[in-house]
């Protein structure tokens, strides 16, 4: 079984990686540099964003039909006449 590392020295040991990993980069940026246009970047500019699309306004409801009509008892007594036909 492995010994059980104390907190400094699993410190170090990333450290160490660390430093590792930094020397791995700066490598790797210098042979991409090589084969690249003078006077270019590592990074390539981002293609320009397009403009959104305006969203058209989804298709509103109708408006509510009125409730049917309530048939109001009123107070007349007199009966209304009837109104006569067009028809003669």
């Amino acid at each position: 079984m492995a010994k059980k590392l104390g907190k400094s020295e699993k410190l170090d040991r990333i450290l160490s990686e660390l430093s590792a990993l930094r020397a791995d980069i700066k490598s790797l940026g210098k042979e991409g540099s090589r084969g690249a246009k003078p006077g270019a970047t590592a990074r390539e500019r981002p293609a320009p964003a397009k403009k959104a699309a305006k969203r058209t306004q989804p298709p509103r409801k109708p408006a509510r039909a009125p409730a049917k009509p309530v048939l109001v008892e009123t107070d007349d007594d007199e009966p209304q006449p009837r109104p006569t036909s067009r028809i003669a």
